[in-house]
């Protein structure tokens, strides 16, 4: 794969959001922190196929478009209200998992009139997913936390439980956590700098914690640079050669052939570790989220696709654990959500 047949499609919502999620055919979007939307997504990006906007070939394959969520009215299928305000989410298995103050919770979403159930009453302020089906749960001062989502795993360290299938990874400040497959990253007041590599043996299920070792505090960049979106601040107008940017592009429907629904079977995104060596990652056909450094990045072969200031990323997910979203990067920033699609094209 290179870049000259690799499209980024970037899809604007225009507002202040609070959380998102991609999952099953529907997009979960918090419009706040009482309110939950569930629209489907198949049928938006159906619609989105009929909309005119150019792609522009230089630098490298693009386009975008902008939306609000009036936008997405048609394709809305369900709304959750929520009595408290809500610290983190996560969806698994068609259940929403969920904190507020008052604990930790799960809802059924196969069902119109179900209850949510309190798991742990200890609140919980960020829930982490691995690819391997294990939640995270970091719950500030009170530390760091596993629930146990299914049967698949165990841990024989009962001394670690604190409730039934929770137990207690680290007794050091949490503020949320990064999956380094079966290893965690976690994080403490800073939330930027990784704190400590938390590192597991796992065989046929059994858990084991073998290590919660500090990590080297990393070297801070003190020289603020100013950095300008790289390379998607494109305009869809055609460009003039009055104003001094020279940009080809191609009408969509001409000559650009990509799948409809946006789905690659070749394309995926992996998280670069802060933690840990990434000797086992396919650099050559992966496409590496680096969020450590000061500058957010994305890259393909070392060559970068996309670039921004870190401190404009309130927060950003991939979705590994999917067949069909592997290639979305979806980023939440103060007054807009971005959702970046990376496809195959052919001209």
């Amino acid at each position: 794969m290179d870049k000259e047949h690799l499209l980024t499609t970037k899809l604007i919502i225009d507002g202040q959001f609070h959380d998102f999620q991609l999952y099953s055919g529907k997009f979960y979007l918090w419009t706040n922190k009482k309110e939950l939307k569930i629209y489907n997504w198949n049928k938006w990006l159906t619609q989105l196929a009929y909309v005119d906007r150019p792609i522009y070939l230089e630098p490298q394959p693009t386009e975008q478009l902008h939306v609000s969520v009036d936008d997405l009215a048609p394709f809305l299928e369900r709304t959750l209200s929520f009595s408290e305000t809500i610290y983190d989410s996560a969806l698994f298995n068609h259940t929403l998992y969920f904190s507020d103050y008052t604990g930790f919770y799960r809802l059924s979403l196969t069902k119109k009139d179900t209850e949510r159930i309190r798991i742990w009453e200890q609140p919980v302020y960020s829930i982490s997913l691995s690819t391997a089906g294990r939640m995270a749960l970091s719950a500030g001062d009170a530390g760091l936390y596993e629930y146990l989502l299914s049967t698949q795993y165990y841990y024989e360290q009962l001394e670690r439980q604190k409730v039934v299938r929770i137990f207690q990874l680290s007794s050091h400040f949490a503020s949320h956590t990064t999956w380094d497959h079966h290893n965690l990253i976690q994080y403490g007041k800073d939330p930027v700098y990784p704190a400590y590599f938390i590192q597991f043996n796992e065989r046929k299920g059994q858990l084991h914690v073998l290590d919660c070792a500090p990590i080297d505090s990393l070297a801070k960049n003190n020289l603020h640079e100013q950095l300008q979106e790289y390379p998607l601040p494109l305009s869809l107008d055609k460009p003039s050669m009055q104003d001094g940017y020279l940009f080809s592009f191609e009408m969509d429907r001409t000559k650009i052939k990509k799948n409809a629904l946006y789905r690659s079977k070749s394309i995926r995104l992996e998280l670069k570790s802060a933690a840990a060596n990434d000797q086992r990652m396919d650099f050559s056909s992966s496409l590496i989220v680096d969020a450590s450094s000061p500058n957010f990045k994305v890259t393909l072969q070392n060559k970068k696709l996309l670039e921004l200031p870190a401190q404009d990323v309130l927060k950003f997910r991939i979705y590994t654990r999917t067949r069909n979203y592997r290639n979305q990067l979806h980023i939440l920033k103060e007054k807009s959500l971005e959702l970046y699609i990376f496809s195959e094209i052919k001209r």
